[in-house]
């Protein structure tokens, strides 16, 4: 093999090595935002927090609600992963069921919650409900399940 353009060929070389090096660092990128969403499904299990998957799917790649954003602008590969069930706002009243869970949250004024209860003893919101309950003032705890998952991952 006669390489006459010694630049070039060293040129295509740092190319081949920039993309292969961008492409390694997506996958494990990819593979550690799947093991921490792996981390926030395993807490929630741990912590008992729901009865039904669509909380658990939101914390799943490509579940509905879920958050996986890439951001490749700032010279580095940033992988924000989460659920986007509910708002990102910060008023209590319009939270997603994820963050009310995890942050916690207060019932300022009674009012009724439409639904039954199944045949395990959960309670199931369902809007068209005649029957449900009426939520009296109190406050719940956050569970921080979200915010355990994300030290056990780093520790682990």
């Amino acid at each position: 093999m006669t390489v006459n353009d010694f630049d070039g060929l060293a040129r295509r070389f740092r190319q081949l090595a920039d993309k292969g090096m961008q492409q390694v660092l997506t996958n494990i990128a990819e593979v550690l935002g799947d093991s921490l969403l792996n981390h926030i499904i395993d807490e929630i299990d741990r912590q008992g927090l729901i009865d039904t998957g669509l909380m658990w799917n939101s914390f799943t790649r490509g579940g509905e609600g879920n958050v996986w954003e890439w951001d490749l602008d700032r010279n580095a590969i940033t992988l924000e992963v989460g659920s986007n069930l509910g708002t990102d706002s910060t008023d209590q009243n319009v939270w997603g069921y994820p963050r009310l869970l995890n942050e916690g949250y207060t019932i300022h004024k009674e009012h009724f919650v439409p639904g039954y209860w199944n045949s395990g003893g959960s309670f199931v919101y369902d809007r068209n409900a005649k029957g449900g309950f009426m939520a009296k003032p109190r406050s719940f705890i956050g569970r921080r399940y979200f915010d355990l998952a994300v030290t056990e991952f780093e520790v682990g």
